[in-house]
């Protein structure tokens, strides 16, 4: 089930920053960056529409403006 976040920032954050998805059958997320300002999974930034796998906890930093923190329960 898609759910779309809107973060009302500034400039840096795009319309669709970023994208995650879970993969049940290897139990893990998987997240993209969409943007042109960058997003960072754990302090490394991702390469842009490329997928990098993390399991249920991280923190996403959006456009070096927003910090979130991802945990899957």
């Amino acid at each position: 089930m898609p759910v779309n976040l809107a973060l009302y920032t500034n400039d840096e954050v795009s319309r669709e920053h970023l994208r995650i998805r879970h993969d049940s059958a290897q139990g893990r997320f998987l997240i993209a960056d969409k943007s042109m300002n960058g997003t960072w999974l754990n302090g490394k930034r991702l390469k842009r529409g490329v997928e990098e796998s993390f399991t249920g906890r991280a923190e996403i930093s959006v456009g070096e403006v927003i910090t979130l923190h991802f945990e899957a329960k």
